[in-house]
């Protein structure tokens, strides 16, 4: 089973197209998580609020990889109630030469843009819109597409 076939039926089409859109544009991507469980959920929203020990243990019990001090600081997520949750969400991002380029910088800030304009297109709400912005006008959760019909009206 492919991470797509763990979104709800009736979304999975749009993040579907999305890819089809990638592709299309020969743009390589991952797709790297989509339903997520509530305990998955708590062991991000610890990180950057709780104490290092408490975050990774949270962590080991979901079968998530340890955090280092640094990353451990830094907040992932907003809410305890995550789209992805419900199965309408999936964190996409673009891959060059092999990687993940996490840090936006002037040379792959043009690609992101792409990436949530496509996913746009397929009717998706791009997390790259949400305040606050970078400096090349991303939002702080790039990474992230959610079917949201509210959003899209």
């Amino acid at each position: 089973m492919n991470k797509l076939q763990l979104l709800r039926p009736e979304v999975r089409c749009y993040f579907e197209d999305f890819i089809e859109r990638l592709e299309h544009q020969g743009l390589r991507y991952k797709i790297l998580e989509t339903l997520r469980t509530k305990e998955v959920q708590e062991a991000y929203y610890a990180q950057g609020r709780l104490p290092l020990e408490e975050i990774n243990e949270l962590r080991k019990k979901t079968g998530l990889y340890l955090l280092g001090a640094e990353e451990g600081r830094n907040i992932i997520t907003k809410t305890m109630n995550s789209v992805h949750l419900t199965g309408r969400a999936a964190d996409i991002v673009p891959v060059i030469n092999g990687k993940i380029p996490w840090k936006i910088t002037k040379g792959n800030a043009g690609l992101w843009l792409t990436f949530g304009r496509l996913g746009q297109e397929a009717g998706l709400e791009w997390g790259g819109t949400w305040e606050p912005f970078n400096k090349f006008g991303i939002g702080w959760d790039a990474p992230h597409y959610q079917y949201n019909e509210e959003a899209l009206v």
